[in-house]
């Protein structure tokens, strides 16, 4: 365990000594050509001799090395290797090669949010014959998955987790992922199918399964059997506060206002995450049913 640990902080160590080499190197060369361009301008050229040049190139990459590979090291803190998703990456992607580097490229456009850029990235790399071991190709296919998934396009991310798990990656959320995608392209069945496999297992989240199947049919405007779902994750406290906002949306959706708000209360007073983005959709989905109700009225 002690030489695994002492392995993998040594190959992280040269990887940021080599990533900061290169910024050194970069800012090293130009500060040198800007010191020689000034000592043409301004001071008789014979005054540059070989040696003043090398010194000077020492004084300015030494310190730029070291001040680059101290930010590098902080960034990466604790992780071994990445900055970001070290515990699903692991030693993936972790060599003195192009490869890492443009993953590496994707990887942190991705954590900003600029997902049609890292989806290119990760696309060419991908497309481009590269030699990957199993491991690699399995993060690089997930990683392409989660831009597909997150830009919509869902029957591209279902081939990406595919791909994925064929080459041996896995997940604990991976069958969260699968269920939303298969949901996406409309199919129901394969998507509840997939939680129904967590239900009632040690995997990490069973506890979610229930209530992500009612949100399923949320989606296709199903109250009645989203409520049946969302009663069954109440009944035995899973992913509670969001089952309660769960079964207010179905109740509104179902007509049964007043039993929406009592469950809507109920979600509010057990903390339910995303309070403000969960009391915007609700109020959107009474504020249509009631609209919908007034105008059957009407008529």
């Amino acid at each position: 365990m002690f030489l695994s640990l002492l392995a993998r902080r040594t190959k992280r160590t040269l990887l940021s000594l080599k990533r900061s080499a290169a910024k050194a190197a970069a800012l090293t060369l130009l500060l040198m050509v800007l010191f020689f361009a000034g000592c043409l301008m301004f001071t008789n050229k014979n005054a540059i001799t070989l040696m003043s040049l090398l010194s000077l190139l020492i004084m300015i990459f030494l310190p730029s090395l070291a001040l680059f590979f101290l930010l590098e090291m902080k960034k990466y803190g604790l992780k071994a290797f990445h900055q970001f998703d070290d515990d699903i990456i692991d030693e993936a992607f972790t060599g003195f090669n192009r490869k890492s580097t443009l993953f590496e490229e994707g990887l942190l456009a991705f954590h900003a949010a600029d997902i049609r850029k890292a989806l290119n990235i990760f696309t060419d790399m991908d497309t481009s014959g590269m030699t990957m071991a199993a491991k690699e190709q399995g993060v690089l296919s997930f990683y392409r998955g989660r831009c597909y998934q997150i830009m919509g396009l869902y029957p591209n991310a279902l081939l990406c987790y595919e791909k994925a798990m064929n080459s041996g990656f896995s997940i604990d959320e991976m069958p969260l992922f699968l269920s939303r995608c298969h949901a996406g392209t409309g199919d129901t069945d394969s998507a509840v199918n997939e939680l129904k496999k967590l239900i009632d297992t040690d995997h990490r989240y069973s506890y979610r399964a229930r209530y992500e199947i009612g949100m399923i049919y949320i989606r296709l405007n199903d109250g009645k059997t989203a409520l049946e779902w969302f009663e069954e994750a109440i009944d035995r406290r899973e992913s509670y506060a969001e089952a309660l906002g769960g079964a207010a949306v179905a109740h509104t959706i179902m007509k049964n206002i007043e039993k929406g708000e009592e469950y809507y209360r109920l979600a509010l007073l057990n903390n339910i995450g995303n309070e403000k983005e969960f009391t915007l959709y609700f109020k959107k989905i009474q504020v249509a049913v009631v609209l919908e109700n007034h105008s059957s009225n009407a008529t």
